[in-house]
C-alpha cells in the first residue's frame, strides 16, 4: 500500500461510529460542562495525530462534549508538551505524549521548559507503536545479511532519523549499540525526509514506526528487516521480529499516554481515566487502530499507577543510552 493509499485509509478510519454508549466515565462524579481540549505536541497528519482523533471522538461522546484536537508542534514534542504543562488543571485540558516527549527528552535537553513527572498527573496509557528497522531497496535481504554486512563495513553503515530526540533516534541508538555498527546517525527534519531519503538510497537503513514504515515497505520502495516487538504484524507476516532474527537486544515501542496538568482536582482526573478506559474498550476504535499496526493498551496497563511505573523505569532507560552512545544534552 503506497503513502497516499495509507493517508486515504487513515483518514476513512476517522469516520469511527458515535454510539449511544452508558457512561462509566460519569459515574465517577464530576461532568464536564464545556469543551475538552486534546493537545498534541506534533503535527497534524501524523501518527499521534490520527489516534488523537479517534481518540477524541470517542471521548467526546462519551462525556458529552466536544473533545477538540489542537495540533501544538515543534522542537521534537517540547512546545506541545509544555502547553499542557501550562493549562488550567481543571479538568478542560488533556495531553498527549509518548516515550519521547516523557521519557526520553530529559536526556536530550538540560533545561526541559517542563518535568515529566512533576508537571503532570497521569491519566492512563492507550496505545503503543511497534517499530520497524527497513534498509533501502538493493542492499540487504534480511537482517542476518546486514549484520554480515556490518562485519564487512565497521564505520560505514548510515541510520537515517527524524532527528535527534526523535523516536526514530532513539531506535537508532539501540540499532547501533545492539549491533557495534559505529554506524553514522543522520538527522533530518521529520520523517518524512530521513524516509524518502533511505528509499532513494542516500541512507541505508531507518528504524521507524511500523505505522510510516508499512506503506513503503509494502510497496516496494523499503525492505522491512525486522519488528522490533515480540510479535510479528499482520500487515508484514513475513517480516521477523528482531529476537527471532538474532537481535533481542532492538527492543522498542512507542508507547502513548494521556495526562492532566498537575493539581487537577482528583475526581475529574478519575473521570478522565474511566473515559479513556471506556473508549478503548471499544471494538470500533481497537479495529482502526489496528488496521495502522497499533496497539490499544490492555485494561490491566491503564490508568495513572502502570503509566507512572512505565515512566519510573523508562526515563532511566534513555538516559543510560544516550550516555553510552556519548550523547551531549543540549
Amino acid at each position: 500500500m503506497k503513502r497516499r493509499t495509507w493517508i486515504a485509509a487513515t483518514a476513512g478510519a476517522l469516520a469511527l461510529p458515535v454510539l449511544a454508549l452508558p457512561s462509566r466515565a460519569r459515574a465517577q462524579g464530576w461532568k464536564p460542562e464545556r469543551p475538552v481540549t486534546m493537545l498534541v505536541p506534533f503535527a497534524a497528519g501524523g501518527p499521534t495525530d490520527v489516534m488523537a482523533r479517534l481518540l477524541a471522538q470517542k471521548l467526546a461522546a462519551i462525556l458529552g462534549q466536544p473533545v477538540p484536537v489542537e495540533n501544538v508542534g515543534g522542537a521534537g514534542g517540547i512546545l506541545g508538551t509544555q502547553r499542557a504543562a501550562r493549562a488550567e488543571p481543571d479538568g478542560y485540558t488533556i495531553g498527549l505524549g509518548h516515550m519521547g516527549t516523557h521519557s526520553a527528552n530529559p536526556s536530550f535537553y538540560k533545561a526541559l521548559p517542563y518535568d515529566p513527572v512533576a508537571s503532570f498527573t497521569p491519566l492512563s496509557l492507550f496505545a503503543v507503536n511497534p517499530m520497524v528497522l527497513a534498509a533501502k531497496p538493493r542492499f540487504v535481504r534480511d537482517l542476518p545479511e546486514l549484520r554480515d554486512w556490518i562485519g564487512q563495513n565497521k564505520g560505514r553503515l548510515t541510520v537515517a532519523t527524524a532527528g535527534t530526540g526523535s523516536v526514530s533516534f532513539l531506535g537508532a541508538l539501540l540499532f547501533d549499540r545492539a549491533t557495534q555498527a559505529g554506524a553514522t546517525l543522520v538527522p533530518y527534519r521529520g520523517a518524512g525526509p530521513a524516509l524518502q531519503d533511505t528509499m532513494n538510497g542516500v541512507t541505508d537503513v531507518i528504524v521507524d514506526q511500523a505505522v510510516t514504515v508499512i506503506p513503503q515497505a509494502q510497496g516496494g520502495t523499503l525492505v522491512p528487516l525486522a519488528v522490533t516487538v515480540p510479535q510479528r504484524l499482520p500487515q508484514l507476516p513475513a517480516v521477523p521480529t528482531a529476537a527471532e532474527a538474532g537481535l533481542p537486544a532492538l527492543d522498542i515501542a512507542v508507547w502513548n499516554a494521556a495526562y492532566a496538568p498537575a493539581g487537577i482536582p482528583e475526581p475529574r482526573a478519575r473521570v478522565l481515566t474511566a473515559a479513556i478506559s471506556q473508549a478503548l474498550d471499544d471494538p470500533a476504535l481497537a479495529a482502526r487502530f489496528a488496521e495502522m499496526a497499533i496497539q490499544v493498551t490492555p485494561p490491566d496497563q491503564r490508568g495513572p499507577e502502570p503509566l507512572r511505573a512505565l515512566i519510573a523505569r523508562e526515563i532511566p532507560r534513555w538516559a543510560r543510552l544516550t550516555q553510552e552512545a556519548g550523547v551531549k544534552p543540549e
